[in-house]
């Protein structure tokens, strides 16, 4: 018998779909992870994770991800998150449209991927406005050589590639076993169609929704079981129109990279995202081309444009 309930739990609106209630063994929970990764999505995924594992009825979790990464923090509580997720109870993930840089940072401690064909996987690195430079004024004045910078540019690189190597250093402890690529080409932050990174390493399997929840219910020695697909409050928000129009996500809208990294940063983002989603078509079509020194800093102001660096991170400035 097919039934649906609707509730509401902690802001989140729940929509459990059950087969053979009667004599479920127990609860295979859906987690959507859709649109950028910011502060909002990070909470929002963080509570119902946290929801599943204190309901004894989930025996295990499903990520359903459509996300090109976002924030390198929040990317990052998203994966401390899920990795406390896999360590209680099984984690699958099945990959809609894309799991790419920090959505790939929030997925690697699953058990298995699933990935379709046409699935963007990967751009395993860090993206960062580079800090402005200022100077103390009348009006400002600073009690340290560096509280208007937070440091020199060497610093800045130095904060940068360490979040470069936490991001793939997590991808190779989690998923070290199963990789085909040598850290050198993980490194190279490639996107890689689903099919590529079941070849390389980066998925398990082609699959979709249902593949991975009969998995997870498998892990979770589950022969009858309920599916509960959780769905939050809030509009995710897509830079990618690929991604966009793959979304089931009740509201949704597409967004701009300045909704990333603001109009006039006054100080350095520190971004996980494919470098293709950021947007420059509205640069002066007669600006040259970015230039970057040694670092791999683009020494221009104005729109960002991505700059490759060692240690797959890139700056922006």
């Amino acid at each position: 018998m097919l039934f649906v309930v609707v509730g509401v739990v902690v802001g989140l609106a729940l929509a459990p779909v059950a087969w053979n209630a009667t004599s479920s063994e127990g609860t295979v929970a859906v987690v959507p992870v859709a649109g950028t990764i910011d502060g909002s999505t990070s909470a929002s995924v963080s509570a119902m994770l946290q929801q599943a594992r204190n309901d004894p009825d989930v025996k295990a979790v499903v990520l359903l991800v459509n996300s090109g990464g976002g924030g390198a923090a929040a990317s990052e509580e998203l994966y401390l998150q899920t990795k406390r997720t896999a360590g209680e109870m099984p984690l699958v993930t099945s990959v809609d449209a894309a799991a790419a840089s920090g959505a790939y940072y929030t997925i690697a401690p699953s058990d298995r991927i699933y990935a379709k064909p046409a699935s963007t996987v990967g751009s395993v690195g860090v993206l960062a406005t580079a800090p402005q430079p200022l100077e103390p004024t009348d009006l400002v004045a600073t009690t340290g050589p560096n509280k208007l910078t937070g440091g020199d540019e060497r610093e800045f690189n130095y904060i940068l590639e360490s979040l470069g190597n936490a991001f793939i250093g997590a991808v190779f402890e989690q998923r070290g076993d199963r990789l085909e690529l040598t850290r050198t080409e993980v490194e190279q932050a490639r996107i890689y169609s689903g099919s590529q990174a079941v070849r390389n390493g980066l998925a398990d399997s082609i699959g979709g929704r249902q593949a991975a929840v009969e998995h997870a219910a498998d892990e979770a020695g589950l022969d009858t079981y309920d599916v509960r697909v959780m769905r939050p409050d809030g509009t995710a928000r897509f830079l990618s129109r690929s991604n966009y129009l793959a979304s089931t996500a009740p509201d949704k809208e597409m967004v701009s990279a300045e909704y990333l990294y603001g109009e006039d940063p006054s100080g350095p983002v520190f971004l996980m995202v494919p470098a293709t989603y950021l947007d420059t078509s509205n640069d002066d079509a007669g600006s040259p081309a970015p230039r970057t020194n040694g670092t791999g800093v683009d020494n221009r102001t104005g729109t960002p444009a991505a700059a490759a660096a060692q240690g797959g991170s890139h700056v922006v400035a």
